[in-house]
């Protein structure tokens, strides 16, 4: 399998069959899933099977009217390493009530994230680490979130306030 194959298998399965999903990754307790939180390091780090089925239940949801959200993971591309693979990522929600805390009134909501996942010698995860930027999420949720390019020649930092 190549590697935009493999994320884009990865992206698949985990919107739509997290038994398929899991077998991507190493035994219960060989492997770590983390997702950035702000309030709870304990709460965004998976490694156990139940935690698995819990902490990833979400994604496969496909009941538009239900409140959770139907997700979407679409692979833009992924970049090879020795034993990793860095994976970058188009992510929307259709139906999902509210976005942390935030209700969506209707909106479906659109970013872009990255994944790096580590693998053991027999191929399969042992690491996975994400992250989806959120800031144009709360953006489109009519957050005044400023996201300055910074980078950009010119930018002039006394803009901001």
């Amino acid at each position: 399998m190549t590697t935009i194959d493999f994320a884009r298998r990865w992206a698949e399965t985990r919107t739509s069959d997290l038994a398929a999903h899991r077998e991507l990754y190493a035994a219960s307790e060989d492997f770590t899933l983390e997702n950035r939180m702000v309030d709870d390091h304990l709460g965004d780090t998976i490694s156990t099977d139940d935690e698995f089925a819990h902490g990833l239940a979400d994604y496969v949801n496909k009941n538009a009217g239900n409140g959770v959200g139907v997700q979407t993971i679409a692979v833009t591309d992924a970049f090879e390493g020795s034993d990793h693979l860095f994976v970058h990522w188009d992510w929307s929600v259709e139906g999902a009530a509210t976005y942390r805390g935030v209700p969506t009134d209707g909106k479906t909501l659109t970013s872009t994230g990255s994944t790096y996942l580590k693998f053991d010698d027999a191929g399969k995860i042992v690491l996975e680490s994400s992250f989806l930027n959120e800031n144009p999420v709360f953006q489109q949720l009519g957050l005044p979130i400023i996201t300055p390019h910074y980078w950009e020649e010119g930018f002039d930092p006394a803009s901001l306030g």
